[in-house]
């Protein structure tokens, strides 16, 4: 009878893991199941160049297994200010320097990744939240009514920021792989372009702010 235990033994421990239950399919093969989405923006911020910025976006979701999700993402908005400025002949050294009103347009865009952690609160209805990190670029200049350029010091290159993210997506049409998703995020930008010349130039991008903005679009599931 032990003989037959002990030859026995080996054929029950494999064909326990038989009857256990597994892992879901989404479970045991992450990242095959992603989306696709399109969105517009608008923020808000203290910055005296980006008050109020508007633009657009594009995302890609992909599930790491679990409830676990990873976010890849690019923005670009647009600003334009009017204000009080200084506008020379020539800057280096400065010559002919008077105030005027002048007319900034600002570019800012940049890539974004995040990790997420999702809830499927049925029908069709998903709430994540997670955070990450962006590379941004300023693109920006600045002129005074007669075209001519105003003392403005823009950033040459990239930005650093990290951000807080929370987003609802809304299936509501089973058969239909589509749906509405919006997000909220708080995002700080560590500018870096600060100017080291006496009189210091215009320098707005120099130090770090904090932009709360809103996305609003439309997303695809595959």
């Amino acid at each position: 009878m032990g003989i037959l235990l002990n030859r026995s033994l080996p054929a029950l421990v494999l064909a326990v893991p038989v009857f256990l239950p597994g892992p879901s399919l989404s479970a045991q093969q992450p990242g095959l199941v992603h989306e696709l989405a399109v969105f517009a923006v608008a923020a808000g911020s203290d910055h005296l160049e980006l008050p109020s910025p508007r633009g657009f976006g594009a995302a890609s979701l992909w599930e790491l297994g679990g409830d676990w999700l990873a976010r890849l993402s690019f923005q670009r908005m647009t600003e334009e200010t009017t204000k009080r400025g200084t506008v020379c002949d020539l800057y280096a050294p400065r010559v002919g320097c008077r105030t005027e009103m002048t007319e900034t347009s600002v570019t800012f865009s940049g890539l974004r990744g995040g990790i997420l952690r999702g809830v499927d609160l049925g029908r069709g209805v998903r709430i994540a939240a997670g955070a990450g990190l962006s590379f941004n670029q300023i693109k920006a200049q600045s002129q005074g009514p007669q075209g001519a350029r105003a003392d403005l010091m823009a950033p040459n290159t990239g930005q650093i920021g990290y951000l807080g993210i929370l987003s609802v997506m809304v299936a509501p049409l089973r058969r239909v792989p589509a749906g509405i998703v919006g997000s909220f995020t708080v995002h700080r930008v560590g500018f870096n372009s600060c100017s080291g010349e006496d009189p210091p130039q215009y320098d707005p991008f120099c130090g770090a702010s904090s932009f709360r903005e809103i996305e609003l679009g439309l997303t695809y599931s595959f």
